[in-house]
């Protein structure tokens, strides 16, 4: 089926942005292209002059093609890219009433109908908020999508104060955010991460971890088995590895891998054949092992949401959480220095784009 074409601006205008115009597993498919710029359609929506974008695991799965099924591009040319910091340029008559033009605001966009990769983006006024005042437009980019995936897997799996957590690959742009959200926000008493020896032990040391075990000289399922944690995050699809460390009653929550029927049964818009397919890959082994354990395990799609990021935004504004950048290519057309060092898997943190 030929998709349509992003809707031209009402006035002609237009922007720059990075794009793919077809389904590739290396940066080659992307490239910078002049396209429509956005414009406010609903009086929810603002528009964002973009200074900087980030990005994650998940724009890698896009742009090869792993979630046409779940979440079918809209246009024949798309954006790549979810997180945002910039600017408000323009304003709808609803949104007017909580932003103004030149707020400064950060987003995990929703949706699919621009991406973060451009010179300006729409959204709802939900999805926002204020940029902390104490950092740059790329740490603030760098935060929105890890931050509120964190914060949301945290809170399902029940951390509070005094727990005691499981954050594997802390030296990752989500671990690294998920073990001071832990310490800083939920208050949890003791956090075990793993990394590598150097960049990536500094890094979660500075999160604030209470214990590194080196994943390249120990085997963390033999090191704590028995270490019985009230929870532990799968950021990495390690889930069927955790049942030894989960104490009784212990809760298991992915954010990588294959979903859980909860998990897609909340996704109301979810064809019924992507359900089956899903349904008949899911991630049993994880299954079993929890209920082995005596605990459970879940799967979360993480929800942009404005007023979580702003509770984020908070504890950064305070000086409690400290964003952590890899890289930062120095605009859209320089793209692929962000673009390359997230497809190495060797980021230690964020990889960011400056877009102003």
């Amino acid at each position: 089926m030929v998709k349509p074409s992003i809707p031209a601006h009402p006035d002609g205008a237009t922007m720059k942005a990075v794009c793919f115009t077809a389904f590739g597993k290396t940066p080659d498919a992307l490239s910078v292209k002049t396209i429509p710029k956005p414009f406010i359609e609903s009086p929810n929506e603002v528009l964002i002059k973009v200074h900087a974008c980030a990005l994650n695991p998940i724009d890698k799965i896009r742009l090869g093609g792993d979630l046409a099924l779940l979440n079918p591009e809209k246009y024949n040319e798309s954006v790549l890219g979810y997180d945002v910091a910039g600017t408000i340029e323009l304003a709808g008559e609803e949104a007017s009433t909580s932003y103004s033009v030149g707020d400064e605001v950060f987003v995990r966009l929703a949706g699919m109908k621009y991406g973060a990769m451009a010179e300006y983006v729409v959204c709802t006024t939900e999805e926002i908020a204020k940029k902390p005042s104490n950092i740059s437009f790329s740490e603030a980019a760098s935060i929105p999508l890890a931050g509120l995936t964190s914060l949301q897997a945290l809170r399902r799996g029940g951390v509070t104060e005094g727990s005691k957590v499981f954050i594997p690959g802390g030296g990752g742009g989500v671990g690294s955010l998920a073990i001071q959200i832990a310490k800083k926000i939920l208050k949890a008493s003791y956090v075990c991460t793993t990394a590598s020896p150097g960049v990536g032990t500094d890094i979660c040391e500075k999160a604030g971890a209470d214990r590194i075990i080196d994943y390249r000289s120990e085997n963390f399922e033999e090191v704590l088995a028995g270490e019985n944690f009230d929870f532990c995050l799968d950021t990495m699809g390690q889930a069927a590895q955790f049942g030894g460390l989960l104490k009784k009653g212990g809760k298991v929550v992915s954010i990588s891998g294959t979903p859980t029927i909860e998990a897609l049964s909340a996704k109301n818009d979810m064809p019924l054949i992507v359900r089956g397919i899903m349904f008949l890959t899911r991630n049993r082994a994880a299954e079993r092992a929890a209920t082995k354990a005596g605990g459970t395990w879940e799967y979360i799609f993480m929800s942009p949401n404005g007023e979580e990021l702003a509770e984020i935004g908070k504890y950064i504004e305070s000086g409690d959480i400290h964003p952590v950048i890899d890289t930062e290519a120095p605009s859209l057309d320089e793209f692929k220095l962000a673009a390359d060092k997230l497809y190495s898997g060797r980021a230690k943190g964020k990889c960011v784009i400056k877009v102003v």
